[in-house]
């Protein structure tokens, strides 16, 4: 809302510096002040919000919000609609207002306002507990009044307090602005720390970056063409042609040049962190994805079956299910599909990990390839051994000379290290996703203690999510879902979800736990358009046959077509899932 006012009312500076009649001048005068009557609303509005977030003053009625807001309607209906709060003045020299009957009520009011929330300002910074948290509030106390001296109307005071030139009147408002712009970015800065459960680096981040690619772009295109036809009489050129040309230059040039300051404002941004935010930053590029891989295989493939003189070629890897499948395929596609609806691929990666291991550099032996109908199987193995999937030939066992043996272990050798590779990044992956809530947990516990006051410590509730045994409660509260100590005496009984709760449930705790648990369960369940075979659904048909339908495991086993040793397998990674979701549930409902 401070923000907002000061937008309308430099808009309508603009508007009336180049309107052109009287009438107009007079009318977006009284426009102008929309954005005025704003301001006190928001310090109002501010303060509130300040002193809610710090725990002080948190049980202060909503009323006064709407008090501010509707006394700066009615402001701004005197001044639209009556003489009693301004009155027409003059557009010449300077536009101008004059003061009503009731413009020192209104100082007084908008006064009132701005002092009152600096003073709220102070009165929570004396209360921070962190040297982090008054610093803060120090710059937002020294920049407080950057809004109100920007909007604060002084032309409409009587002449009589202020007997100054004009032309000197223009220059102290010029240079005035810029002091309320350099306070008003600085205030905007210092707020932007408050309440939010993310890094200070983040922050930081983020406002460089929107003024980089905002402000600083917007008001150097602005510029350039309030400069262009000067240049274009200077060089007897066309202006609208030179404007033309020059803006679509500025459009190509100045993101190529925040592109290039970026990296050094980042490295002030992170100064102890820059190595870490490099590397990060760089990840993407160093990725080997899935769409790497099945080009890498593919690509392989066609060498080898080239090389070989083949008709086609298969490469089966593991799916995210638990089974293997196809990941690249060349050459007859009628083939590989025969050859799948008469074996299983599960049979065929077994089948293979009998076969007898050789040195990486090595000639494969004859015995590491079987034939299997028109196709000679081939495993592909991880470092320590373990089988990852296979490698498939049409080729007659015939042909599998030395050469032959040696050009499908070298070629094999980079197939087997693409997709041990994107196994581990897939597990890396899986861990970093398990990792987000806690980490963001952490976040929020440090910006909480970051930004702590005695009275808002009072309110700091444990976060049973971060503890190492969160898991095993959940686990055991989904396994008594049905009624058991593990879920009447749970620890659980403690989330904050389930406090929020327990009034809908009639005070009954338990009952309260069992609907935060069916709705975390509810939050994993994929969309309808999604291939009822994928990994999210088998995930949750597990937990509803098992938890909320209480089947037995044989019976969930039978039921999804699956060993038990499987089904317990993928019961515990459902049950991280279930944890991941409780622990984002954790989040307060305004986040």
């Amino acid at each position: 809302m401070l923000l907002g006012g000061i937008v309308i009312v430099f808009g309508g500076d603009v508007l009336i510096g180049v309107a052109q009649r009287d009438v107009t001048v007079q009318v977006l005068l009284r426009v102008q002040w929309l954005g005025v009557v704003l301001v006190p609303a928001g310090y109002i509005h501010l303060t509130d919000a300040l002193l809610r977030a710090s725990g002080r003053d948190a049980s202060r009625p909503h009323w006064v919000l709407l008090a501010a807001y509707l006394a700066s309607a009615i402001w701004f209906g005197l001044v639209a609609s009556t003489d009693w709060l301004l009155l027409d003045g003059s557009g010449a020299p300077l536009a101008r207002l004059a003061p009503g009957p009731l413009f020192w009520g209104f100082s007084l009011y908008f006064a009132l306002a701005t002092l009152g929330g600096l003073a709220a300002v102070v009165h929570v910074r004396r209360a921070a507990l962190t040297p982090t948290l008054r610093r803060r509030l120090g710059y937002l106390a020294a920049t407080f009044l950057g809004p109100a001296l920007a909007v604060y109307p002084y032309l409409s005071l009587p002449p009589v307090v202020l007997p100054i030139d004009p032309a000197l009147l223009l220059l102290f408002a010029a240079l005035g602005n810029l002091i309320a712009l350099a306070l008003t970015t600085v205030m905007v800065y210092s707020i932007a720390f408050q309440g939010m459960p993310v890094p200070d680096r983040l922050i930081k981040q983020d406002f460089v970056r929107w003024s980089l690619y905002g402000p600083f772009i917007g008001v150097s295109i602005i510029l350039f063409v309030r400069v262009v036809p000067l240049i274009a009489a200077a060089l007897a050129l066309p202006r609208d042609t030179l404007l033309t040309f020059g803006i679509m230059i500025m459009t190509v040039v100045m993101p190529m040049l925040v592109s290039r300051v970026r990296p050094y404002i980042d490295t002030l941004v992170y100064t102890q962190d820059h190595a870490e935010i490099d590397y990060l930053r760089g990840l993407p590029r160093s990725t080997f994805t899935q769409a790497d891989l099945r080009s890498l295989l593919e690509n392989t493939l066609v060498v080898i079956c080239g090389a070989l003189h083949a008709s086609s070629g298969f490469v089966a890897a593991p799916d995210e299910r638990g089974g293997y499948t196809i990941k690249s395929s060349v050459g007859s596609r009628r083939a590989v599909r025969q050859f799948l609806k008469q074996r299983l691929l599960t049979d065929v990666v077994e089948h293979l990990a009998a076969t007898p291991a050789y040195e990486p550099g090595a000639v494969p032996p004859a015995e590491s390839f079987r034939p299997v109908d028109e196709f000679v199987l081939f495993p592909l193995r991880a470092p320590d051994g373990a089988v990852l999937g296979a490698l498939g030939v049409a080729l007659p066992e015939a042909a599998l000379g030395a050469e032959a043996r040696q050009l499908i272990g070298a070629l094999a050798h980079r197939m087997e290290l693409a997709l041990d590779t994107v196994s581990m990044q897939r597990q890396l992956f899986g861990t970093l996703r398990t990792m987000a809530p806690e980490m963001q947990s952490l976040r929020e516990l440090n910006t909480r203690l970051e930004q702590a006051t005695p009275a808002s410590l009072e309110r700091l509730d444990p976060d049973i999510a971060l503890l190492p045994e969160f898991s095993q409660w959940v686990k055991e509260a989904l396994t008594h879902y049905w009624g058991g100590p593990k879920l009447s005496d749970s620890p659980l009984l403690e989330l904050r979800s389930v406090r929020r709760t327990i009034t809908a449930h009639d005070g009954n705790p338990t009952r309260a736990l069992q609907a935060v648990l069916r709705r975390a369960i509810e939050n994993l369940r994929p969309e309808a358009q999604l291939d009822p075979s994928a990994q999210e659904w088998l995930l949750y048909n597990i937990l509803e046959l098992r938890f909320l339908q209480g089947r037995r495991i044989r019976d969930t086993a039978d039921r999804l077509a699956m060993s038990e040793s499987d089904l317990y397998r993928k019961q515990r990674i459902a049950v991280e899932e279930v944890a991941r979701q409780l622990a984002l549930m954790e989040e307060p409902p305004q986040r």
